[in-house]
């Protein structure tokens, strides 16, 4: 069977940049209502704001994540693949929540996270967590076999590093038939420090985070498989009650930059 490799490439590069948005951006909490932003400032964490995230009883409160059903961030995304995006909370569970990246394009991406005190873990596998990229006449549905480490900790202080490893196993289908796929990520990050970020929302004070991702991505088409192995280094900074602000990703001719545009936190 000839396949056209084209629309393949182009999921997969959606995906990647998909699922960094997704994995490395997201949003913290706040209290005063729903709120569309625009040209705001906001202030670096103190203590007591840390504090308070790590004492609520909601598993999922973390100071750089509102998890709240109904609250939506803009992005712009400029690279190989020029598109803009909704990421969205779509559910939240006493112990895990369920979010979605809608993308001008017409790609669509749900994906699960896990909640531990405060410690967001994205694509739980003890849950059935899953991750679905759908385009014209292509889409992936991943679930996730294996899972070590943290996508955002309960806290971040300058110096603090972490890491997330997992294994994503499922079918791509193309003009519908379905191929085995399969997908092994780790990510190593380090805080750097609190910086003042300009983005067409406004400007923030956010914290930076500096992360070494590697992705091995493979692909059974009818017995020939295509391996890909993806190395990227992402710079993103987080600001604490509005979330991810800006991410800037090099390498593996991926280069690309995520801008917050606006959002709104019921």
């Amino acid at each position: 069977m000839k396949t056209n490799n084209s629309p393949i490439m182009l999921v997969i590069a959606t995906l990647v940049l998909a699922m960094l948005a997704c994995n490395l951006g997201a949003s913290a909490p706040t209290g005063d209502g729903s709120k569309p932003t625009n040209g705001s400032t906001t202030e670096a964490p103190n203590a007591e704001s840390t504090e308070s995230a790590l004492t609520s009883p909601n598993a999922c409160d973390n100071p750089y994540m509102p998890i709240i059903i109904g609250a939506t961030w803009n992005y712009n995304l400029t690279g190989p693949v020029p598109d803009t995006y909704i990421h969205s909370i779509l559910s939240v569970e006493a112990d895990g929540f369920t979010e979605q990246d809608v993308f001008g394009t017409g790609v669509t991406r749900q994906g699960k996270w896990s909640c531990e005190n405060g410690n967001l873990i994205a694509l739980n596998p003890s849950g059935g967590g899953s991750a679905n990229v759908s385009a014209d006449g292509t889409s992936i549905d991943f679930q996730t076999t294996a899972l070590e480490g943290v996508t955002m900790p309960a806290s971040i202080n300058p110096g603090d590093n972490w890491t997330q490893s997992l294994t994503l196993e499922g079918t791509q289908t193309i003009n519908g038939e379905a191929f085995p796929a399969s997908n092994q990520t780790t990510q190593n990050c380090t805080a750097a420090g609190v910086e003042s970020v300009s983005v067409p929302a406004g400007t923030f004070d956010a914290m930076r985070v500096d992360c070494q991702v590697t992705m091995n991505i493979t692909l059974d088409m009818s017995g020939s498989p295509l391996a890909t192995t993806i190395t990227l280094t992402n710079t993103n900074w987080y600001a604490v009650k509005v979330g991810l602000v800006k991410t800037v990703s090099t390498g593996s001719g991926l280069d690309s930059t995520i801008e917050l545009t606006s959002y709104l936190i019921p």
